[in-house]
């Protein structure tokens, strides 16, 4: 639950549509009935006594490779930060039951909020894989390697503009961040220029440090392509990578220099696995854990007698936008164009409502996932509004907006003309998935022709992860709309994800309302829950009411399966003063997966 988390670029792969529910066997309907909703279920043990020099076998569902970028400031998905949250080279700070970083991690912050000052303090014995203690340098180099302005990633944005002296750095007015000081090894000060609320949740802070001691001597622009972040980085925590085979396989091995001490499993193996083949080989026994996996897999791992699967919420949620302009990289900021495709929020709001999320839910997902109105997702509990409504589905709705609105069906086809009686064709771009990502954008547009929109696949077919990302940051103009998902992490402030400001904003939408009600949502009255709440609902009011920017689709939920011969995994949520369950706490009781 890190807050370098929310990056994630999650397919709506989970979905299972009524077309490919047909071919359900009598036990898939048994498992489906028994397990009636989405129930958390986050620890599981077994009997057993510890093997020595077994290792641990980890998939992860993908349709695709992973881009191989392990550093903080580089990675941009998450692919990469899943596999570097196992080796131990993420989340240096522990959350609290709140999500605000605890005191039971490698490092902790400390708050000054009338002198506007932040402090990093890293706790004693946390070195890097090489020998080298982590020092404050190593928390100073993010920022100087963020703000540069040859910095060819993209995590810099309205967290960090917030900081001290970043701005004249960004620009090539400064040599340094001054608002960031070396107070000595263990500790970093930051100074902000307006202390908000959402800087307890780390606002401005880096979640990891980089390795000032070999990212000193390499240039910029020169890092995202160097071997430190793609072949040899290095990790301050209990695991090191040993091996990468490129996009497909990372292995890991326990780091000696770990502040952790030794871990109780030494070696971890990590693959991609392509949805299709996942179940049948974790009944073969090729995995201890699969990560995660989505609500239409759940029958068949629940008939697998030869693992568990554990359950929990988690902070993030799928949706659906639409593409309303670009990023202009000079000024780094969003730029609205109001004559876009998509520009007319009548047009939004009644493909908004033309989205069943229960009946998607009900028939075709188990009834395992949550449906989700709000930008909210309901881990966040003192924010989470359960009766916020937002757009609910009501064809008749639809039809009645788009007619209110001038779109017309001028030649009887059945399918709508634009406002001057031209031809409305929109192209919906979705990513690549298991068997159920198909029809389920079938299912959409055939919702969204019901009420006489032609809506088409961007290219006439999927896109692969990578490239669809890559086509929506570049703002390809092929792509009016698209389905992905957000994963929050533990910072819940959307501003990352709809600010002006922010590279990761790729709806391209930005407004003095919006603007302001993103100032809202971190200024220091949000002590108050009520206020605190208040001001996420108006930020949901226009996102999904007003604009219809963004259609929310379902709540993030965290399914894992775990074989037998893992002897505890936990994933509960925060506790107070309590160290979460880590990778290196992993025993195995076999010298392989239990078949």
């Amino acid at each position: 639950m890190k807050k370098l988390s929310k990056l994630t670029a999650l397919a709506l792969s989970s979905l299972m549509l009524l077309s490919a529910c047909g071919g359900k066997s009598s036990n898939d309907k048994k498992a489906e009935k028994k397990q009636e909703g989405f129930k958390v279920n986050p620890v599981v043990e077994n009997e057993g006594n510890k093997v020595e020099g077994a290792t641990l076998k980890v998939g992860m569902i993908r349709e695709s490779a992973f881009k191989g970028l392990f550093n903080e400031a580089y990675a941009q998905d998450g692919d990469d930060m899943d596999i570097m949250t196992w080796a131990g080279m993420a989340g240096f700070f522990d959350n609290d039951p709140d999500f605000k970083c605890a005191k039971t991690g490698a490092g902790h912050l400390e708050f000054k909020p009338e002198e506007k000052k932040a402090y990093i303090k890293i706790h004693d014995g946390v070195k890097w894989s090489d020998g080298v203690p982590v020092t404050a340098k190593d928390f100073l180099r993010y920022y100087l390697i963020i703000g540069h302005p040859d910095y060819t990633g993209v995590r810099y944005g309205t967290d960090y503009a917030n900081v001290v002296g970043m701005k004249e750095y960004k620009e090539g007015k400064a040599d340094n961040v001054s608002g960031v000081k070396v107070i000595d090894d263990k500790t970093l000060e930051i100074n902000f220029k307006e202390f908000d609320h959402s800087i307890y949740w780390s606002k401005g802070i880096p979640f990891n440090p980089v390795p000032d001691h070999i990212f000193k001597d390499i240039p910029v622009k020169e890092q995202e392509s160097n071997d430190a972040v793609r072949k040899n980085p290095l990790s301050w925590g209990a695991y090191k990578i040993k091996e990468i085979v490129p996009g497909q396989q990372v292995i890991l091995e326990a780091n000696p220099y770990s502040y952790l001490g030794e871990p109780k499993t030494k070696k971890i193996e990590i693959k991609i696995v392509p949805s299709a083949q996942v179940v049948a080989a974790c009944q073969s026994g090729e995995y201890d854990i699969i990560t995660a996996f989505g609500s239409d897999l759940y029958p068949k791992f629940a008939q697998l007698k030869n693992g568990k699967i554990i359950t929990q919420y988690f902070g993030g949620y799928s949706y659906i936008a639409f593409k309303l302009g670009k990023y202009d990289q000079k000024k780094g900021e969003v730029v609205t164009d109001p004559n876009a495709k998509m520009a007319d929020k009548a047009l939004r709001q009644a493909m908004a409502k033309a989205v069943d999320r229960d009946s998607i839910n009900k028939k075709l997902l188990n009834g395992l996932s949550i449906p989700l109105y709000q930008i909210i997702p309901p881990v966040f509990k003192t924010i989470y509004d359960e009766n916020y409504e937002g757009h609910k589905f009501n064809i008749e709705q639809a039809k009645k907006i788009l007619d209110e609105a001038g779109y017309k069906d001028t030649n009887n086809d059945g399918i709508r003309e634009d406002k001057n009686g031209k031809p409305l064709k929109i192209n919906f771009a979705a990513m690549q998935g298991g068997a159920t990502q198909e029809p389920t954008v079938q299912y959409l547009m055939q919702r969204w022709k019901e009420i006489g929109l032609d809506v088409q696949l961007t290219n006439g077919r999927l896109t692969e992860m990578k490239s669809f990302y890559d086509s929506l940051q570049a703002d390809d103009p092929k792509i009016d709309m698209y389905m992905a998902a957000w994963n929050t992490g533990s910072n819940p402030d959307p501003t990352g994800f709809y600010g002006k400001k922010e590279g990761f904003n790729m709806i391209r939408f930005t407004s003095k309302e919006l603007d302001k009600a993103l100032a809202d949502v971190v200024t220091l009255d949000n002590e108050d829950p009520k206020v605190r709440k208040e001001h996420y609902d108006k930020v949901s009011d226009i996102l999904i009411k007003d604009e219809a920017v963004v259609i929310p689709m379902f709540s993030s939920t965290q399914k894992m399966y775990i074989n037998n011969r893992v002897k505890k995994y936990d994933i509960s949520l925060p506790e107070k003063d309590k160290a979460p369950f880590r990778a290196s706490d992993i025993e195995l009781t076999a010298e392989a997966p239990i078949k």
